[in-house]
């Protein structure tokens, strides 16, 4: 029989998109304000992958990885997708459609997850009408995408962005054990 053992808090991470109607520093603005200081950010890009939110956030996208400094309960991720949509609705939804997404996710020593709303057969239901979604799964010394990993997520610079963020996680989660004893 398997030990159940306490799950140690994630790193908060949210991929953020925007069109040009919304400047980036509100949307910072808006969800430090609810989960605390980021502590690193990647490089924005073009979100040209798919024409999935044409309709809604027009054809110009803009994207990019934040993480927060704050270590979080993985149980909470459900409350973290919800209160993105939230978000979401009271300041960046005019008309039904919406300028910018938040969407909420974590990294652990060995993975990056994301939380969706949008279940698909390789998504796991975690509660309250949200699934995860494993984007990347990590192996000395990197990050590596699986087969339906997001196209953006692929790329190197955000891969790099990602490692730097889990080894900003480890040395966090190395401090916590040490406090802890």
């Amino acid at each position: 029989m398997g030990a159940i053992l306490k799950q140690e808090p994630v790193k908060l991470i949210c991929g953020l998109f925007w069109n040009p109607e919304v400047n980036p520093e509100t949307i910072y603005r808006v969800i430090e304000a609810e989960w605390g200081p980021m502590d690193a950010r990647s490089p924005v890009f073009d979100f040209d992958f798919t024409a999935y939110y044409q309709d809604e956030m027009g054809a110009v996208i803009q994207k990019q990885y934040v993480s927060f400094e704050k270590l979080v309960d993985i149980q909470a991720i459900t409350d973290y997708k919800i209160r993105s949509n939230a978000l979401e609705d009271q300041h960046f939804t005019r008309d039904g459609k919406r300028a910018a997404n938040i969407d909420p996710g974590y990294i652990a020593d060995a993975k990056l997850v994301m939380a969706t709303t949008k279940n698909l057969p390789h998504r796991v239901y975690i509660g309250k009408n949200i699934y995860s979604d494993l984007q990347m799964m990590y192996k000395k010394p990197t990050f590596f995408p699986i087969s339906w990993t997001f196209a953006d997520v692929k790329q190197p610079a955000l891969i790099e962005f990602f490692n730097h963020v889990r080894e900003t996680y480890i040395r966090q989660i190395k401090t916590l054990r040490q406090n802890e004893v």
